[in-house]
């Protein structure tokens, strides 16, 4: 038997769904928890460009010089972590634009004349 056979026959009686079969949806399990072998099988038949395409990155631990922490993602979730992450970039820039202070007028002061003692 071949490895891709036996890798396949292993996932099919272990009840892990596979891309097999019918067009491949996203994964029943977080990507991050799978094994890379479930994951290649999910991704046997997807583009690499597909949005269901798992990757996953290996991220340094603060603190550590060879500690790394595996995230796996579909291309739409690794998109999605990018958007909100520039979004936040984006967000804190105005904020800086505007200035470092968070104060308000309170309801009562607005438009209210003040007069020195």
């Amino acid at each position: 038997m071949s490895g891709a056979v036996l890798l396949m026959t292993l996932f099919a009686l272990s009840g892990v769904p596979t891309a097999a079969g019918n067009e491949a949806g996203p994964a029943v399990r977080a990507p991050s928890e799978m094994t890379g072998a479930e994951i290649d099988v999910h991704n046997h038949d997807l583009a690499s460009t597909d949005a269901n395409y798992i990757r996953c990155r290996r991220l340094e631990i603060s603190g550590s010089l060879v500690k790394k922490l595996r995230v796996c993602n579909t291309n739409a979730d690794w998109k999605r972590i990018g958007d909100k992450g520039n979004q936040d970039a984006r967000d804190s820039m105005e904020t800086l634009a505007r200035g470092w202070s968070n104060s308000r007028e309170m309801e009562g002061d607005v438009g209210r004349e003040i007069r020195p003692r």
